[in-house]
């Protein structure tokens, strides 16, 4: 992982380089800084501070709140969390990370269609933020369609071609794998679809039957 003083070295932009200090400086202050890496910093700077009509300051206010949002949902207060991601978006509505939280919030929820959609704009906003390419590949495993995240991945590779994550993610999509935080999640999934249960059942009682011919045809429609 790349140190804070060799991002800084690479910021060409005067105003970026202000940015980046004021940055440290305020998170230096807070309890939790030793959690803060530099990676999420430079993406933040790429993403939203320069392009954006907002001061440093409100960024980071704006950061600090979606902070406790995440806290919020972790603590299974949903509702307060969702509330307080509004009040974000009502001052910024591009907020990548409000975006990402709201995903987090609904894949925690089993609701990965929508997950999807949120860390797709999470994305939108920032394609610096290589988390959120992260996430929108462990919502198209889940949803067993992969098409969505090798054009985003792409586009992300191009703006971060040495970025270990997404080099990660690019062989997983390539060997048809998936990291092990999704090992779990898939099984329970999986556990829980009545439907496959069912089919099973059936595909078990031609099997003892002897009824070998369309227990095969069973299998091909289910696989």
């Amino acid at each position: 992982m790349m140190t804070f003083a060799e991002y800084n070295a690479r910021l060409c932009n005067k105003d970026l380089q202000e940015y980046f200090q004021y940055l440290l400086l305020e998170r230096a202050q807070l309890k939790n800084s030793e959690d803060e890496t530099a990676k999420n910093i430079i993406a933040e700077l790429q993403g939203i501070v320069f392009p954006s009509h907002l001061n440093g300051k409100t960024i980071i206010e704006l950061r600090e709140q979606n902070e406790i949002a995440a806290d919020l949902a972790e603590q299974g207060k949903i509702d307060e969390s969702i509330a307080k991601i509004q009040q974000i978006l009502e001052v910024y509505p591009e907020h990548y990370s409000a975006f990402y939280t709201l995903g987090m919030i609904s894949f925690g929820q089993g609701n990965i269609s929508e997950a999807l959609e949120r860390f797709k704009e999470a994305f939108e906003f920032n394609p610096f933020f290589t988390d959120a390419i992260s996430r929108i590949f462990d919502c198209c495993v889940c949803l067993g369609n992969t098409c969505v995240i090798e054009e985003l991945l792409n586009k992300a590779l191009v703006l971060q071609p040495e970025d270990p994550e997404l080099l990660e993610t690019k062989q997983h999509l390539k060997n048809g794998t998936y990291p092990k935080r999704l090992a779990e999640l898939i099984k329970v999934q999986t556990m829980e679809k009545p439907e496959l249960k069912t089919e099973l059942l059936k595909l078990k009682q031609m099997l003892e039957s002897g009824n070998s011919a369309e227990a095969l045809q069973k299998i091909k429609s289910l696989v």
